[in-house]
Protein backbone atom coordinates (compact mmCIF):
# COMPACT_ATOMS: atom_id res chain seq x y z
CA UNK A 1 0.00 0.00 0.00
CA UNK A 2 1.38 3.73 -0.68
CA UNK A 3 0.16 6.72 1.24
CA UNK A 4 -2.36 8.13 -1.99
CA UNK A 5 -3.75 4.59 -1.34
CA UNK A 6 -4.12 4.80 2.41
CA UNK A 7 -5.83 8.48 2.10
CA UNK A 8 -8.39 7.64 0.00
CA UNK A 9 -9.11 4.25 1.99
CA UNK A 10 -9.07 6.81 5.11
CA UNK A 11 -11.38 8.96 3.37
CA UNK A 12 -13.76 5.98 2.45
CA UNK A 13 -13.77 4.98 6.24
CA UNK A 14 -14.57 7.88 7.18
CA UNK A 15 -17.63 8.18 4.63
CA UNK A 16 -18.56 4.67 6.29
CA UNK A 17 -18.45 6.45 10.07
CA UNK A 18 -20.17 9.58 9.26
CA UNK A 19 -22.85 7.67 7.11
CA UNK A 20 -23.37 4.52 10.39
CA UNK A 21 -23.13 7.96 13.33
CA UNK A 22 -26.13 9.28 11.75
CA UNK A 23 -28.02 6.01 11.69
CA UNK A 24 -29.81 6.85 8.61
CA UNK A 25 -30.87 10.14 9.73
CA UNK A 26 -29.96 13.14 7.81
CA UNK A 27 -28.01 14.88 10.09
CA UNK A 28 -25.87 18.17 9.70
CA UNK A 29 -22.82 16.38 10.97
CA UNK A 30 -19.69 16.97 9.13
CA UNK A 31 -16.15 14.70 8.58
CA UNK A 32 -14.69 17.95 10.64
CA UNK A 33 -17.62 17.79 13.59
CA UNK A 34 -17.27 14.33 14.12
CA UNK A 35 -13.16 14.29 13.98
CA UNK A 36 -13.70 17.37 16.77
CA UNK A 37 -16.04 15.05 18.43
CA UNK A 38 -14.31 12.19 18.65
CA UNK A 39 -10.99 13.58 19.68
CA UNK A 40 -13.22 15.39 22.77
CA UNK A 41 -14.84 12.27 24.15
CA UNK A 42 -10.86 10.44 23.47
CA UNK A 43 -9.32 13.41 25.29
CA UNK A 44 -11.85 15.31 27.70
CA UNK A 45 -10.21 18.53 28.95
CA UNK A 46 -8.59 19.03 25.70
CA UNK A 47 -7.39 22.94 24.34
CA UNK A 48 -8.50 24.13 20.80
CA UNK A 49 -4.57 24.01 20.11
CA UNK A 50 -4.34 20.21 21.14
CA UNK A 51 -7.88 19.47 18.99
CA UNK A 52 -6.51 21.23 15.95
CA UNK A 53 -3.69 19.21 16.00
CA UNK A 54 -4.93 15.53 16.64
CA UNK A 55 -7.51 16.33 14.33
CA UNK A 56 -5.53 17.58 11.18
CA UNK A 57 -7.48 21.09 11.19
CA UNK A 58 -7.27 24.40 11.27
CA UNK A 59 -7.55 25.87 14.76
CA UNK A 60 -10.62 28.60 13.79
CA UNK A 61 -12.45 25.35 11.94
CA UNK A 62 -11.76 23.53 15.37
CA UNK A 63 -13.09 26.98 17.46
CA UNK A 64 -16.00 26.90 15.30
CA UNK A 65 -17.04 23.82 15.23
CA UNK A 66 -16.51 23.87 19.49
CA UNK A 67 -18.78 26.65 19.66
CA UNK A 68 -21.66 25.54 17.48
CA UNK A 69 -21.37 22.42 19.75
CA UNK A 70 -21.37 24.31 22.85
CA UNK A 71 -24.55 26.15 21.69
CA UNK A 72 -26.04 22.70 20.54
CA UNK A 73 -25.43 21.40 24.64
CA UNK A 74 -22.93 18.59 23.18
CA UNK A 75 -19.71 20.55 24.78
CA UNK A 76 -19.08 22.13 28.36
CA UNK A 77 -15.88 24.63 27.42
CA UNK A 78 -14.18 26.29 30.70
CA UNK A 79 -11.50 28.28 30.57
CA UNK A 80 -8.32 27.18 31.87
CA UNK A 81 -7.56 27.85 35.59
CA UNK A 82 -3.47 27.73 34.94
CA UNK A 83 -3.95 29.76 31.33
CA UNK A 84 -6.94 32.10 31.23
CA UNK A 85 -6.25 32.30 27.58
CA UNK A 86 -6.75 28.84 26.81
CA UNK A 87 -10.71 27.12 27.04
CA UNK A 88 -10.36 23.38 27.32
CA UNK A 89 -13.13 21.52 26.44
CA UNK A 90 -15.36 17.94 27.27
CA UNK A 91 -18.22 16.43 26.30
CA UNK A 92 -21.76 17.50 28.31
CA UNK A 93 -22.32 14.47 30.58
CA UNK A 94 -25.97 13.78 28.44
CA UNK A 95 -23.66 14.08 25.30
CA UNK A 96 -21.19 11.60 26.27
CA UNK A 97 -23.79 8.81 27.40
CA UNK A 98 -25.80 9.24 23.89
CA UNK A 99 -22.00 9.01 22.04
CA UNK A 100 -20.71 6.13 23.60
CA UNK A 101 -23.77 3.99 24.49
CA UNK A 102 -26.28 5.17 21.82
CA UNK A 103 -23.79 6.25 18.28
CA UNK A 104 -20.55 4.25 19.36
CA UNK A 105 -22.07 1.09 19.22
CA UNK A 106 -24.38 0.97 15.89
CA UNK A 107 -23.51 -1.63 13.63
CA UNK A 108 -21.64 -0.43 10.59
CA UNK A 109 -23.30 -3.05 7.99
CA UNK A 110 -25.93 -0.73 6.25
CA UNK A 111 -23.75 1.86 5.76
CA UNK A 112 -20.82 -0.15 4.23
CA UNK A 113 -23.84 -1.65 1.75
CA UNK A 114 -24.71 2.07 1.16
CA UNK A 115 -21.00 3.50 0.67
CA UNK A 116 -19.98 -0.02 -1.48
CA UNK A 117 -22.75 -0.68 -3.78
CA UNK A 118 -20.67 -3.05 -5.37
CA UNK A 119 -20.29 -5.17 -3.07
CA UNK A 120 -22.59 -8.14 -2.53
CA UNK A 121 -23.76 -9.59 0.81
CA UNK A 122 -20.26 -12.15 1.09
CA UNK A 123 -18.06 -9.13 0.31
CA UNK A 124 -19.62 -6.75 2.99
CA UNK A 125 -19.29 -9.39 5.23
CA UNK A 126 -15.36 -10.17 4.02
CA UNK A 127 -15.33 -6.34 4.53
CA UNK A 128 -16.28 -6.06 8.24
CA UNK A 129 -14.24 -8.91 9.41
CA UNK A 130 -11.27 -7.51 7.67
CA UNK A 131 -11.92 -3.98 10.03
CA UNK A 132 -12.83 -5.92 12.32
CA UNK A 133 -8.89 -7.85 12.59
CA UNK A 134 -7.18 -4.55 11.53
CA UNK A 135 -8.86 -2.47 14.62
CA UNK A 136 -7.61 -4.92 16.94
CA UNK A 137 -4.44 -5.66 15.17
CA UNK A 138 -3.87 -2.10 15.32
CA UNK A 139 -5.51 -1.17 18.87
CA UNK A 140 -3.11 -3.51 20.29
CA UNK A 141 -1.37 -1.03 23.40
CA UNK A 142 -4.28 1.90 22.41
CA UNK A 143 -5.74 2.89 26.11
CA UNK A 144 -8.70 2.79 24.87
Amino acid sequence: MDVLRLHRLARQLREVALKASRGGEDSPISVGDLAVLENVARYPDSSIGEISQRAGLAQSRVSKIVQDLVEAGVFQANKDAKDRRQTRVRLHPDAHQKTFEDYGKRPVDSALAETFPHLDEAGQARATELLNELDELLAKGDSD
